[in-house]
């Protein structure tokens, strides 16, 4: 668990806003209320001015956090509605992440903690957006990530994210296995502190391929690229069957039992047991960039906003973790 250090100044995170239609920046001002994460860490917000001034109205919320504006350039922004999303408002929410992503690499932030957005918004607006990890990378050239789903100590990370699932058995390659396994392995060593990490790695089909009978990504890609990590000094193994393979993670008896995390090969193989954890305390993080970044688990549920029910727990887990990361990295002065 993070505790400051005495002489130590507080980890700097800025709070990206979301769509502004969604329930980003509820939760994000909700996140902010709460005295002792604005004690622990020196939070800011990135976000428009005017959205968050209605939300702050609408939900009776005051709002005392610093903000950062990366659109405050003399435009009027357009009225919205609270569940409805508009190609702007996407637009603005991309800005944010932008700037609050140049201030990491800039120096003059330590993490950035990323609140939900719509990729099919931003998508219509005509840019490329799988989800804030691809985009993230992309936008600092970096190849070798890893999303990661953190769960009240339990860690899950994923080979391939977002992609049909009629395109996953082309893309579980031994290279790519055992690039995700590196990253992975430095990311708990040098953002969790974790000095000896064990991962445990999933198989993707059934059985782990039942000897071939139910598919040979297994014994192509799989099994050679645990070997090949295992050869560079990684702790790493399996293939194990995902449908059991979580049992024990964490504490407990079960296969999973003395592992730090599991690699999963694709998307819901490793969030379904995520959201099961947890769904109101879950975090993404992304491995590999050299910024700190968390996420909320969840997404823009334009159908919640403006109604004041959303859960900020995912939000503040998010910003608890990257502010533990942030500390662990100014301590050790290890990982990028």
């Amino acid at each position: 668990m993070y505790q400051p250090t005495e002489g130590r100044p507080r980890p700097r995170i800025l709070i990206t806003m979301g769509d502004p239609a969604g329930i980003g920046p509820e939760v994000v001002l909700k996140a902010c209320a709460i005295r002792k994460l604005s004690e622990r860490f020196n939070i800011r917000v990135v976000g428009r001015r005017c959205r968050l001034d209605q939300w702050s109205a609408l939900l009776g919320m005051p709002f005392e956090v610093e903000l950062i504006d990366p659109m405050e350039d003399g435009a009027e922004a357009t009225a919205f509605s609270p569940g409805v999303p508009t190609s702007e408002g996407a637009r603005e929410a991309l800005a944010c992440i932008k700037a609050a992503a140049e201030m990491c690499l800039s120096g003059a932030a330590d993490a950035i903690v990323t609140a939900p957005v719509s990729k099919v918004a931003i998508t219509k607006c005509g840019i490329d957006f799988p989800g804030h990890t691809e985009y993230l990378a992309r936008l600092m050239r970096t190849s070798e990530y890893v999303m990661t789903f953190v769960v009240a100590g339990k860690r899950v990370a994923l080979v391939t994210t977002h992609l049909s699932i009629a395109d996953i058995p082309a893309a579980i390659t031994r290279s790519l296995v055992l690039e995700k396994i590196k990253v992975l392995d430095r990311g708990l060593r040098e953002w969790f502190g974790i000095e000896n990490p064990r991962i445990a790695v999933t198989a993707l089909n059934p059985h782990a391929g039942e000897s071939g009978m139910f598919g040979s990504e297994e014994a192509v890609a799989i099994t050679p690229a645990i070997a090949d990590a295992v050869a560079t000094g990684i702790q790493a193994d399996g293939p194990f069957p995902a449908d059991s393979i979580y049992c024990g993670l964490g504490g407990g008896d079960g296969p999973g039992s003395g592992f730090d995390a599991v690699l999963a090969m694709y998307h819901d193989q490793g969030t379904i047991a995520a959201k099961l954890w947890g769904f109101s305390e879950g975090v993404n993080v992304t491995l590999g960039l050299p910024i700190v970044r968390t996420s909320a688990d969840h997404g823009t549920a334009f159908g919640l906003a403006g109604r004041g029910e959303a859960d900020p727990g995912s939000i503040i887990a998010a910003v608890t973790l990257a502010g533990e990361i942030a500390e662990t990295k100014a301590r050790t002065g290890i990982g990028g």
